[in-house]
């Protein structure tokens, strides 16, 4: 298990840091710290393997208190953005690298072991340059993981891999830290790495986590407009609530599932997936669209930005059979926020 409780660090004259930062992640738990550059999180993974020292709070791992160790003495697996791997040594001996510094018994044996589950059998004897990108990764992943570490952190392990190995060596990563129970702390700019690796999903801005939660429940039920913006597409209507409860969105009056808080100012979440095209007429909040603005053809998908009474929308949809002359927003699916005055 790893905790950071209210930890505090601002680098020497400067404010940028990370700011009042609570996170655990249970023991066999994925978590991603997932934000754009800048925002906290490759700082608040220095802080965890020892890099840097928090200037206030506390970070345990297996209900240690990490104060004053170093990164050795923590025992922490860390794959690096650019997997830092010795040139000049063979899979095997990358591999076998933590177990010879740190004299653990059958070293061999182990390194071979982990070679194998990490899908790299044969190629033992290959120099990092003959190696592929994903390749690579598997190497570096395997010698994180080969001394049994407290705990495996990954720094944007995957941003120096082209798209197609993207997706195939993350359900490796994850399939290997599942098959050993590794906790891992994961931090990342990609929202799609973030989403389908992790158990949990932290979003950082300005050196604090605005929310943490499962995926789905990130992505359907945001904390805030920030949040809403941030992790996938997503339409933001003004919106207010009369004394009866009725919503006036930019769209026009809107249907929603809750009942609002009376006379409130609304923010109205809308995934554009989540708009029905072309609907039945008795359908609820239901519009004419006035204008095709744009569309993009993405292959599964196409996607749509249209105007309704002078507000814009953004719309996808596979693809019609019909042209797009009326959409309509399942009341289920807006999400509703108040936003802070």
């Amino acid at each position: 298990m790893i905790e950071f409780n209210a930890i505090n660090f601002t680098y020497p004259g400067s404010e940028a840091g990370v700011h009042d930062v609570s996170l655990k992640v249970e023991t066999g738990e994925l978590v991603a710290v997932l934000g754009k550059s800048g925002c906290g999180k490759t700082t608040l993974l220095k802080l965890l393997a020892g890099f840097e020292q928090p200037d206030s709070g506390e970070i345990w791992i297996n209900d240690v208190n990490q104060a004053g160790l170093s990164c050795a003495q923590r025992r922490l697996g860390i794959v690096f953005q650019d997997y830092a791997l010795f040139p000049h040594y063979s899979v095997l001996k990358n591999v076998l690298y933590p177990l010879k510094i740190n004299r653990i018994a059958n070293a061999e044996k182990k390194a071979l072991a982990m070679i194998e589950l990490v899908g790299l059998n044969g190629m033992e004897h290959r120099l990092p340059h003959q190696l592929s990108g994903g390749q690579r990764q598997r190497v570096a992943l395997a010698r994180a993981l080969v001394f049994e570490p407290a705990a495996l952190l990954l720094d944007e392990p995957l941003s120096a891999l082209d798209a197609s190995l993207r997706h195939e060596m993350r359900c490796e990563i994850v399939k290997v830290q599942r098959e050993l129970n590794m906790t891992t702390f994961l931090i990342t700019h990609d929202q799609e790495e973030a989403m389908t690796m992790a158990n949990h999903v932290a979003v950082m801005q300005n050196g604090r986590i605005q929310q943490c939660a499962a995926p789905i429940k990130l992505y359907n039920e945001p904390n805030s407009i920030e949040v809403a913006g941030f992790v996938g597409k997503a339409n933001i209507l003004s919106a207010k609530s009369d004394a009866q409860g009725r919503v006036n969105s930019s769209l026009g009056e809107l249907q929603i599932a809750s009942t609002p808080a009376a006379n409130s100012a609304l923010k109205l979440i809308v995934r554009p997936e989540k708009v029905y095209l072309n609907p039945p007429e008795n359908s609820p909040n239901r519009f004419a669209v006035d204008a095709i603005q744009s569309e993009q053809f993405l292959g599964h998908t196409m996607e749509y930005r249209v105007s309704i009474n002078g507000a814009t929308l953004d719309v996808s949809s596979a693809h019609l059979n019909a042209p797009l002359t009326h959409i309509a927003i399942p009341p289920e699916s807006i999400h509703v926020l108040y936003p802070e005055i």
